[in-house]
């Protein structure tokens, strides 16, 4: 079964930095997808990717990051009062996907929208509904490196902790 967690930002911003990703694991170990309402700081991303290459084994490969920021197009007086309360209380406005290596095989993000791209031998083994799985077996799943990397698309970013 496919589960979504969702976290929001106030609930996770009253834990220190190990709590919170200690707490993002322990769903991401689970099998759940994880949806935050914010971005971490790059600080929690960093302690998330690098807790993340130390309980790697055979039942946990790695995690896929995709964040979102909000790209709405604002006037100059917008985009001073933005600034005054991202110096207050820090830039934490978008959202936030994460999930498992073994659920998840590509996370893509383009300006409007985020991809959930699954692993197919998850979506086999867990379809319930048997008239699904010869569609799912037709499904070419693309190529992944096993790279672990951290970039910046369209002002959006990305990091990969993967090992297959």
């Amino acid at each position: 079964m496919l589960t979504i967690q969702y976290l929001s930002h106030q609930k996770i911003a009253t834990l220190n930095s190990f709590d919170r990703v200690q707490l993002i694991l322990s769903l991401l170990k689970n099998g759940k997808i994880v949806i935050i309402d914010g971005r971490l700081s790059s600080n929690d991303e960093a302690l998330l990717i690098r807790e993340t290459m130390s309980l790697i084994d055979e039942k946990f490969n790695g995690v896929e990051i995709g964040v979102m920021r909000d790209n709405v197009e604002k006037n100059w007086i917008s985009k001073i009062k933005y600034r005054i309360a991202n110096a207050l209380i820090g830039d934490k406005s978008g959202i936030t996907f994460i999930g498992p290596a073994k659920i998840i095989s590509e996370l893509r993000q383009h300006p409007e929208n985020i991809e959930l791209h699954f692993q197919k031998d998850y979506l086999l083994k867990n379809i319930k509904y048997k008239h699904l799985k010869p569609i799912v077996e037709k499904i070419v799943v693309p190529n992944k490196t096993n790279l672990s990397n951290s970039h910046n698309i369209n002002g959006k970013t990305s990091s990969r902790a993967k090992v297959k």
